[in-house]
């Protein structure tokens, strides 16, 4: 390194390190001993942090230098067992010392691997529920993702941090299982009356009409985000809607689920009570019909938003992207009638439809920003002029899926332009090459993952 950077002022540098990832801001620390004493002075203001359980080392490293300042903190259970152990009993605990954490995320295997087989985290209630508390001013968001909090065997688990032992004094456990403590203690939930904790993530598998109670103790959580697909329980549970309370808004995500789940979804999830404000169904690899006739005729004044996303299919079968569409009798009033436009013309509020994976006739797309003038994104990533290209699908309510040798051309600027004219915001076309990888040819699990996670925690 040149003296000049070597002699560099910590004003100018911290300037420098603000710009830069936690791996690199690691990076530095090898540099030369004046970067790695002003990497220490620094005390690590990165707003978020993401630590691996496989990683124990490292992210003790980390949550010294940064856990100060740290907002975001995502933990990947990529280890079970005496890593986990000793991951939440050594790592976990110094963020006691956080001043302002505003989010809290667990990703479990199933997650991380895209796979429904892996095995669920069990996370220590104790140092959780602790960490909740201690920060029950200023945390904002909480999500379990292929993983749940564990059931307290005895007290001794207070006094592996100093701490842990301070801060969960208030705090009281059930020793027995409890539907009722599956996210959070009912014997606590008192002492969280004024928190502004307000959006909590879970798989719907873990969620009962108890644990719903639990919740509804929270006065400001006002949304909660449900997960089904990548963990296969031997039947989703029956939850009593009507025992929640009544500003809360609930956001059903479907995770490469099949026809089979699908089907339970429609028999057991989508009920009369539910207040469904957001729907997001990723990597399914279909587009099914009679769910989205099932939400216009359920939900027409609480949906906000729908998100319909799929990476193009590997098939070389050209006739195989058209998915024929199978409806009960109650819908046979809808034939041949796109489920997209109809969603648009009876959700009353909708102000977010995202369409990705699928092909989309260039008048239909006009025909969203006409019938819904509450719209304010739009995203659809695949858009034909021709109706002669699929005109099968064209003359019914069939989908046409995007293949990975397709090719897509750029739109006319004279058809962007009357779209932005019929919307009340500006429409901008999706570029394929600015689409998240995910939603790309042959994707890895991972980018599925940072997919999934990133619509998961998105406000509605």
């Amino acid at each position: 390194m040149s003296e000049g950077w070597a002699s560099l002022p910590l004003l100018p540098l911290r300037s420098i390190l603000d710009h830069l990832s936690t791996k690199d801001a690691l990076a530095t620390l090898s540099t030369c001993r004046h970067w790695r004493s002003a990497i220490l002075l620094y005390e690590g203001r990165k707003d978020t942090l993401k630590l691996r359980v496989k990683q124990l080392d490292e992210s003790l490293f980390v949550t010294q230098v940064f856990r100060k300042h740290t907002t975001k903190l995502h933990v990947y259970i990529d280890s079970l067992g005496e890593s986990l152990d000793e991951f939440m009993n050594y790592v976990l605990p110094q963020f006691l010392d956080s001043q302002k954490l505003q989010e809290l995320v667990f990703i479990g295997p199933s997650y991380s691997t895209q796979c429904s087989n892996s095995p669920v985290a069990k996370i220590n209630r104790i140092i959780a529920e602790s960490l909740i508390f201690k920060n029950m001013h200023c945390l904002q968001k909480l999500t379990l993702l292929g993983c749940e909090m564990g059931t307290v065997k005895n007290e001794n688990g207070r006094y592996t941090h100093k701490n842990v032992e301070y801060y969960s004094r208030p705090l009281s456990f059930n020793t027995m299982p409890s539907p009722k403590d599956t996210v959070l203690s009912r014997c606590n939930a008192s002492l969280m009356t004024f928190s502004t904790l307000r959006q909590i993530v879970l798989d719907y598998d873990r969620l009962s009409t108890d644990t719903l109670e639990t919740l509804s103790e929270l006065s400001e959580v006002s949304q909660l985000t449900l997960n089904i697909g990548l963990r296969r329980p031997l039947a989703l549970p029956t939850v009593d809607w009507s025992r929640a309370h009544k500003k809360l808004r609930v956001g059903l995500n479907i995770i490469s689920a099949s026809r089979k789940v699908f089907n339970e979804v429609l028999e057991k999830v989508f009920v009369t009570e539910l207040p469904l404000y957001s729907l997001k169904v990723m990597f399914c690899k279909s587009l099914y019909a009679d769910v989205i006739y099932r939400t216009v005729r359920l939900y027409p004044a609480t949906l906000r938003e729908l998100v319909w996303a799929d990476a193009p299919s590997d098939s070389a079968d050209m006739f195989s992207r058209i998915i024929k569409q199978s409806r009960e009798a109650e819908d046979m009033v809808m034939c041949n009638v796109n489920p997209l436009v109809l969603l648009c013309w009876q959700c009353s509020h909708l102000q977010r439809l995202v369409i990705h994976g699928y092909w989309v006739w260039q008048y239909d797309l006009m025909g969203f920003v006409r019938l819904r003038d509450t719209l304010r994104e739009l995203q659809v990533s695949a858009v034909y002029y021709k109706q002669s290209r699929f005109s099968s699908a064209v003359c019914s309510d069939n989908v046409v899926r995007v293949l990975a040798a397709d090719d897509h051309k750029p739109l006319d600027e004279e058809y962007v332009r009357q779209v932005n004219e019929s919307a009340n915001f500006t429409w901008t076309p999706v570029s394929w090459e600015d689409m998240h990888a995910a939603l790309l040819p042959r994707a890895l699990a991972t980018d599925r993952t940072d997919y999934v996670l990133l619509e998961a925690n998105r406000p509605f």
